[in-house]
């Protein structure tokens, strides 16, 4: 619960967005690279967005929406509402 509280209230700060990312390709039991090349990116790509070096752009996180089917109000702010039943379940 406390994670789930996290990825919630820390709304868009860049570690939070990458907790939620991390979270999420964790439920879904994916490596990094397995994660980002089934959205379109490279590992090299990705990485620094999970790793919080690096903002998340909207082209990316279009692409995780358009794979994933993860909500922009997901990854940018911790809503939950929209997210998948598997991933929900589990945060």
């Amino acid at each position: 619960m406390y994670l789930l509280r996290m990825l919630q209230e820390e709304e868009d700060k860049m570690e939070a967005v990458a907790a939620r990312l991390r979270r999420v390709r964790e439920i879904l039991d994916l490596s990094k690279k397995e994660f980002a090349e089934r959205a379109g990116m490279s590992e090299q790509t990705y990485g620094p967005f999970e790793n919080a070096k690096r903002e998340l752009s909207l082209i990316a996180a279009k692409k995780l929406r358009k794979t994933y089917d993860l909500p922009l109000e997901f990854m940018y702010f911790g809503k939950i509402e929209d997210l998948p039943t598997r991933i929900s379940r589990e945060l």
